[in-house]
């Protein structure tokens, strides 16, 4: 094989595998995962917040995630806030990847894509581009009821 046959042989088999891994790059943000929380409406979950599970929701600022659930098969993002707890989707609206506790006010996905949300639930950085869905909650004692909605 000369050299011109084999630079015309190995540029395209580059071009291929270049595609190929583009692709890839593309795709696995966008197709994998649905970003989309369910419809939930008449769902009420209860958390019990004295245990260990909930420790971190006796302090302000304080933040856990559930594991999937029937509102969301994500989990549910928690957040004390004074005497109230807020309670989130557990999806990035970006690609649906699961996001981790808030830190420093914060919550980041957990993709490493680069997406955060503040505690009000709103986009801070991209590619997230809109705010978490949030659900209703109410507090009694130490038994958090979370609404679907």
């Amino acid at each position: 094989m000369n050299r011109r046959d084999f630079l015309s042989k190995s540029s395209k088999i580059a071009c291929v595998c270049a595609l190929g891994s583009t692709t890839s790059i593309f795709t696995s943000c966008s197709d994998t995962m649905n970003s989309e929380p369910e419809d939930t409406t008449g769902i009420e979950l209860e958390f019990d917040l004295s245990s260990t599970d909930f420790l971190a929701l006796q302090n302000n600022g304080g933040s856990v995630v559930t594991e999937g659930n029937e509102i969301d098969s994500r989990g549910i993002l928690l957040l004390r806030s004074n005497t109230e707890i807020k309670a989130f989707t557990r999806r990035c609206t970006h690609a649906g990847y699961e996001l981790l506790p808030f830190s420093n006010g914060i919550s980041t996905c957990s993709s490493g894509h680069g997406g955060q949300f503040n505690t009000s639930g709103v986009a801070v950085s991209d590619p997230a581009t809109s705010s978490l869905k949030s659900y209703q909650t109410e507090l009694s004692d130490n038994i958090l009821t979370v609404y679907g909605s």
